[in-house]
């Protein structure tokens, strides 16, 4: 199940990261959750 979350960030820093998940084909929440799941396992 997914939960749906608002979190806030810088706005060059989104823009930047919406580019380079465009650019990788990902959408940013499975981005970031794939961040969080690495986090989560150091």
């Amino acid at each position: 199940m997914k939960k749906r979350i608002n979190i806030t960030i810088d706005e060059k820093l989104i823009k930047e990261f919406q580019k380079f998940c465009k650019k990788s084909g990902m959408k940013i929440s499975t981005r970031i959750e794939l961040l969080i799941r690495k986090d989560i396992k150091k």
